[in-house]
C-alpha cells in the first residue's frame, strides 16, 4: 500500500522551512512583465489577460487582509473594469497590477518580520513565508497560461 500523497499547502510549509523568503521576492521582481507589444497575440490573449489580471487583483487583496492594519503608504490602486478592455490596455493594465501586486508583497514581508501576520492560501490560514511560495506558484501558471497567447 502506498502512502497518501502529501497535500500541496504541507509541501509548501516544508519548503518555507528551507526557502529564505526575501530570495522568493527578488526572485519574483526579476521576472519580466508580460511584452506590451501587441503584435503576436493569439485570439484568446483578451480573455486569458482578463482571468490572470483578475486573479492578481484577488492575491493583492488576500495579503491587503493579511496587513489589516499596516497598510501605511500602500493607497488602493483603481482598477477599471476589464471586459471592455482592448489588448493594449489590458497588457498596460496587467503590467500596473503586476507592479502592485509586487509592493503589496514587499510591505508584506517586511511587516511580516516584525509583526505576527497571517495570509490566507489554499482555503488555509499560513504565515507569510508559507505565502509567498503559494504566490510563486500560482504567478508561474499565470504567467505561463500568458506566454503560451503568444504566436
Amino acid at each position: 500500500m502506498t502512502a497518501p500523497e502529501p497535500h500541496p499547502l504541507d509541501l509548501l510549509r516544508e519548503e518555507a522551512r528551507h526557502t529564505d523568503p526575501r530570495a522568493v521576492q527578488r526572485a519574483l521582481h526579476a521576472r519580466p512583465l508580460t511584452p506590451q507589444d501587441t503584435g503576436g497575440w493569439s485570439a484568446g490573449a483578451e480573455e486569458t489577460l482578463r482571468g490572470a489580471i483578475g486573479m492578481e487583483r484577488k492575491m493583492q487583496m488576500e495579503m491587503r487582509i493579511g496587513l489589516e492594519g499596516h497598510l501605511d503608504g500602500l493607497p488602493l490602486r483603481r482598477t477599471a473594469p476589464l471586459a471592455d478592455m482592448t489588448l493594449p490596455e489590458l497588457l498596460a493594465e496587467h503590467a500596473e497590477g503586476r507592479r502592485m501586486l509586487l509592493r503589496v508583497l514587499d510591505q508584506l514581508l517586511t511587516v511580516g518580520e516584525t509583526h505576527d501576520l497571517r495570509t490566507w492560501t489554499m482555503g488555509e490560514e499560513v504565515p507569510p513565508p508559507v505565502y509567498i511560495l503559494a504566490l510563486r506558484g500560482r504567478l508561474g501558471r499565470l504567467d505561463a497560461l500568458i506566454a503560451s497567447q503568444r504566436r
